[in-house]
């Protein structure tokens, strides 16, 4: 018999040691913490019943009191935990009763007959009855995963409380017939508790295991149905994608049509009204103005047409760097927007001594073109525009500074993609290609192109930074 106690002592306290491995490892799920606990528990009521003295006198008797209080503890504790890990709510007033109990009846009892156990024992049935009555119909209710709990943990508490209240009952029946016993802790009682803690804690496992297959399952399905998911949007964007490439060919093809179809009457419309300048002169002032219009319109068609062109043509041929000089790229610049009246509109600050740059001369000319020409047309006709330049080793930066009906600042950083227009910008005419084909332009040439605000918060102020090579 001792040899059988000293092996179960060493299992209770190897269970407390595996209970605490698992309460690190899986403190995520509900009530391992707490069945993990009453193992640790129960492993302190095996060290503590070490000092336990059977006697027949008060001070003897308490020596079983601290085993008494944890393993009831103990128990109440793992069956709440196990409640919690089914899925149930937690009696949360099983654990204080079945301590707060314990601790009254068992001095109380040993005070008023500390000769005989009988009371004692009466007392701890009972609690042991209530505490395993309360994982009972948990246990009776389980299905699917834990549908064996009903074979297995079940059978055994029944067959656990008939034993523990039977032989409370006997140590009546024994104390009313004149053999009064002191002793609570019996060897055989000990083997057959702890048969008990063995089950549960193999439960434990069996059911921790049973948790863990369920959730790998679970995330298995999760995993599956996302990959399904994923490869759904794969084909939905790839099948966008497909779309998308056959808009861009019809675009492609539809442009290419508008160009051949534009360029042909806009170059006749030219050459003819070049023509009448030439035959009909002199031309009254009313005529010469028409005229003027009618070449004015022509050149912001062809310059539309030129800048898809150039937004479509595909490869580009390299960039020719040259060092230019200042003045001689902005007279090319104020040459081209004549119609505009540039040369008296546009306001130019040339340092001393002239500078000069390293760029791809149509690449900067093109860029300053179309900043300017934007400059003047979102510009009060009585408005001038400035233009500056100014270098260094490293880089040389323009700006293009207007007074004129500005960008909104929250779409600073917009204006210049693709077709994209401010919103104070939609009623003049334009269709936002030229700002992106400028930005294109200078981000292959490693520049920038940045908008501002103009002077004292009225107009605009674009800021060209183009690396010196």
């Amino acid at each position: 018999m001792p040899t059988v106690l000293i092996v179960f002592f060493i299992m209770k306290i190897l269970n407390a040691g595996i209970s605490a491995l698992i309460w690190n490892a899986y403190r995520h799920l509900s009530g391992v913490r707490m069945i993990a606990t009453g193992f640790i528990i129960g492993a302190g009521a095996s060290i503590t019943g070490l000092l336990y003295k059977p006697g027949a006198d008060f001070l003897t008797g308490m020596t079983g009191f601290t085993t008494a209080v944890l393993i009831n503890a103990a128990q109440s504790t793992c069956i709440n935990g196990a409640i919690i890990f089914l899925g149930q709510p937690s009696r949360k007033w099983l654990v204080p009763f079945c301590i707060i109990a314990t601790a009254i009846y068992w001095p109380l009892l040993l005070y008023i007959n500390p000769t005989d156990g009988a009371l004692r024992a009466v007392a701890g049935a009972i609690i042991t009855t209530i505490a395993h009555g309360a994982a009972v119909p948990v246990l009776w209710r389980q299905k699917g995963h834990w549908s064996w709990l009903r074979l297995t943990l079940l059978p055994y508490i029944f067959l656990h409380l008939s034993i523990q209240d039977g032989w409370a009952l006997y140590r009546i029946g024994r104390s009313l017939a004149g053999m009064p016993d002191p002793t609570m802790f019996y060897p055989w009682m000990v083997i057959e508790a702890g048969l008990a803690h063995h089950l549960w804690f193999a439960c434990f496992l069996a059911m921790l295991g049973s948790r863990l297959r369920v959730d790998v399952l679970q995330r298995n399905q999760e995993l599956a149905l996302e990959i399904d998911r994923r490869r759904h949007l794969e084909q939905q964007l790839a099948a966008t994608l497909a779309t998308e490439r056959e808009i861009n060919a019809e675009h492609q093809q539809l442009l290419d049509v508008l160009v051949h179809e534009i360029r042909t009457p806009l170059t006749g419309i030219d050459r003819a009204t070049e023509m009448l300048e030439i035959t009909l002169s002199p031309l009254p002032e009313a005529g010469e103005k028409r005229l003027a219009s009618v070449r004015d319109g022509v050149r912001r068609v062809a310059a539309l047409v030129d800048r898809i062109v150039t937004d479509k043509r595909e490869p580009r041929s390299a960039p020719v760097v040259q060092d230019l000089e200042w003045t001689e790229v902005l007279r090319t610049v104020l040459g081209g927007l004549s119609h505009m009246d540039a040369e008296n509109r546009v306001r130019a600050l040339v340092s001393q001594p002239p500078l000069v740059f390293r760029a791809d001369r149509d690449m900067i000319v093109a860029v300053l073109r179309n900043l300017v020409e934007n400059a003047l047309k979102y510009s009060p006709a009585t408005e001038g525009v400035t233009i500056t330049a100014a270098g260094g080793a490293d880089e040389v930066r323009f700006q293009v500074i207007d007074r004129g009906i500005g960008i909104p600042e929250m779409e600073r950083e917009s204006v210049g993609r693709r077709f994209y227009r401010a919103s104070n910008a939609q009623g003049r005419p334009g269709i936002g290609l030229g700002l992106f084909i400028v930005r294109r332009m200078l981000s292959q040439a490693g520049g920038t192109l940045r908008h501002g605000p103009g002077p004292a918060n009225i107009g605009t102020t674009a800021t060209v930074t183009l690396p010196q090579q």
